[in-house]
C-alpha cells in the first residue's frame, strides 16, 4: 500500500495536464499512487491520462461521465489505498518537495492535516526558490484554524483542499458535495472540525494557475449563490457547536454576501429573472445593514472601496 494517494479530477485540460502530472511524478517523495479521474473530457485529456498510466505503474486512471469535480474526487477516494490523501487540480502544478514536506510534518507531529501556502501563477517560467528556513511547520490548534478559515486576521483564503495532505482516518464516511461549485468550502470546514491540530508550512508549494486569456467576467447566476448558502450553513453549525466564535462565522457569511453583490454590480445578472432580482435586493439590504462591521474587517483598501460602491 502506498503512503500517499494523490487524486486529480480531470476535465478538458489537455493543454496543462502534462505539466500537472509531471510535477507529481517528479516529487522527491516517491511512495505514492496517482489517481487520474477523467470526468468525461471532450478533448484529449482522457487519452493523455491513459498514456501516462502506461508509463508509470503508480498511476491509475478512471473514466466517468461528466459529473463535476466533487463527484470525480469521490470516485478517486473510492479506490484510494494510501494512508494520506492529497488533491490537485489538473491545470495546476506543485513544487518537487511539496509532498515530502507535508508528509514529514504529519508523521513527525502526529497531526491529521498538514497544509502549505499557494501562489497564484499565470505561467510556469518563473522558478520558485525553496526557502528551507520556512519549511519548519507551525503546529496550530483548532481555534487558530477556524480563525484562518474565517479570515479574521485578513489572511488569504485557505479553503482550497489542494494545499492539504489529509489523514484518511478523518475521511471515513466523508464525501465531497456533488453538483455544486462550493465543494472545497464545505470540505475544508469538515477537515478543521475533524482535526485537533494542523501542521502549517507558510511556504507556497502549490501553484494555482490562472489562465488570463480564458478568464471571462461572466454574469452572476443562481450557481454563484451556493457559496453564500455554504457559509450560511457553516455559520449555523458554528453557532450550535462553537458559539464562542459565532461572530466570526456570521461576519464571514456577510462577507460572502458582499462578494456576490459586488459581482452582480460589476458583471451583471439576468434582470428578467425574478428570483435573481429578489436575491439582489436582499443582498443589498444585508450588506448595507452590516456596512460598518464589514468596513472594520481586515481587508485591502481596494475591497473597502468596492464595499462603498456595492452599497450605493
Amino acid at each position: 500500500m502506498p503512503e500517499i494517494s494523490v487524486i486529480v479530477p480531470v476535465y478538458n485540460t489537455e493543454k496543462y495536464l502534462d505539466r500537472c502530472i509531471r510535477s507529481i511524478i517528479d516529487q522527491t517523495f516517491s511512495d505514492f499512487e496517482l489517481i487520474l479521474v477523467d470526468d468525461g473530457s471532450k478533448d484529449n485529456s482522457g487519452f493523455i491520462c491513459d498514456e501516462w498510466e502506461k508509463k508509470d505503474s503508480r498511476i491509475k486512471v478512471i473514466h466517468q461521465k461528466n459529473a463535476g469535480a466533487g463527484a470525480a474526487r469521490n470516485a478517486g477516494l473510492s479506490v484510494a489505498e494510501g494512508k494520506y490523501i492529497g488533491f490537485i487540480d489538473s491545470d495546476d502544478w506543485i513544487e518537487p518537495e511539496m509532498y515530502q514536506v507535508l508528509y514529514n510534518a504529519m508523521v513527525e507531529h502526529s497531526v491529521q492535516v498538514a497544509m502549505c501556502d499557494m501562489r497564484v501563477r499565470e505561467d510556469d517560467r518563473e522558478k520558485m526558490p525553496l526557502r528551507s528556513k520556512g519549511l519548519k511547520p507551525e503546529i496550530k490548534n483548532q481555534l487558530y484554524m477556524f480563525e484562518q478559515f474565517f479570515r479574521v486576521h485578513g489572511n488569504n483564503s485557505m479553503i482550497s483542499v489542494c494545499i492539504k495532505l489529509i489523514d484518511r482516518n478523518i475521511l471515513s464516511g466523508f464525501k465531497f458535495l456533488e453538483g455544486t461549485i462550493s465543494e472545497d468550502v464545505m470540505a475544508s470546514y469538515y477537515f478543521i472540525k475533524k482535526s485537533e491540530t494542523t501542521a502549517v508550512i507558510n511556504v507556497p508549494l502549490y501553484n494555482y494557475f490562472i489562465n488570463k486569456s480564458g478568464v471571462t467576467k461572466s454574469p452572476v447566476t443562481q450557481k454563484d449563490f451556493e457559496y453564500i448558502d455554504s457559509f450560511y450553513n457553516i455559520w449555523k453549525d458554528i453557532e450550535k457547536n462553537y458559539p464562542s466564535i459565532g461572530h466570526y462565522a456570521y461576519l464571514n457569511f456577510i462577507r460572502s454576501n458582499f462578494t456576490i453583490l459586488t459581482k452582480m454590480k460589476l458583471f451583471g445578472y439576468d434582470k428578467t429573472d425574478f428570483l435573481l432580482n429578489k436575491r439582489y435586493e436582499n443582498l443589498k439590504k444585508i450588506v448595507r445593514d452590516n456596512f460598518w462591521n464589514l468596513l472594520k474587517w481586515k481587508m485591502p483598501i481596494s475591497r473597502k472601496l468596492l464595499l462603498v460602491y456595492a452599497c450605493v
